[in-house]
């Protein structure tokens, strides 16, 4: 089987429908084990690709098809699908924050974040999540947001830079459902 894509820790295969995840051997760490785990909690809240098991060393997951949310901003017209994504990854962002789950990637999660053919935002790879009584990922999105706030106003989306930043600094200080709610209502 020829690799799909290779990273620093990883090299990914696809086989049909599967993607199937392996150390990369030019690697001195091994992350499968707590991307595993992690996706696997992930999916009790419908976040990520269906995880189908892990053995020998490997990741079974399934392959998302589409395209990284970066491409996504730049190709797609229509206003709505792309408030659409955002809200959706807002949201997912939320449910990991509550779990108290770091993803780490989500300030540049170009990677990190793919868009299927029926506009359903997907985060995928969770091998640096960790653990953390004051977890980032609302406020590391958002940040990915205002860098991309031109993009964005292109497509008639307008969301303000100080407005954005004054919610996220909330939201640190209080990762409540309000502050939450708040930060979605700025999407528009």
């Amino acid at each position: 089987m020829e690799a799909y894509a290779r990273g620093k820790r990883g090299v990914i295969y696809k086989h049909g429908k599967v993607c199937i995840k392996e150390k990369n051997p030019k690697s001195a760490v091994d992350t499968l084990g707590n991307e595993t785990a992690y996706l696997e909690m992930m999916n009790k809240k419908g976040i990520g690709p269906k995880m189908i098991r892990y053995s020998g060393g490997k990741l079974y997951r399934e392959f998302v098809e589409g395209i990284r949310i970066k491409d996504f901003f730049e190709q797609e017209n229509d206003k709505r699908m792309i408030v659409s994504v955002i809200k959706q990854v807002l949201r997912q962002c939320r449910e990991m924050d509550k779990l108290k789950i770091n993803k780490k990637e989500l300030t540049n999660p170009y990677k990190d974040i793919i868009i299927t053919p029926d506009n359903t935002a997907v985060m995928i790879d969770f091998e640096r999540c960790r653990r953390s009584s004051k977890p980032k990922n609302v406020t590391q999105f958002l940040q990915y947001i205002s860098r991309n706030k031109k993009e964005l106003e292109k497509k008639g989306i307008i969301i303000g830079k100080d407005a954005v930043m004054k919610l996220g600094k909330e939201y640190k200080e209080k990762s409540t459902d309000k502050n939450f709610d708040r930060i979605i209502k700025l999407v528009k």
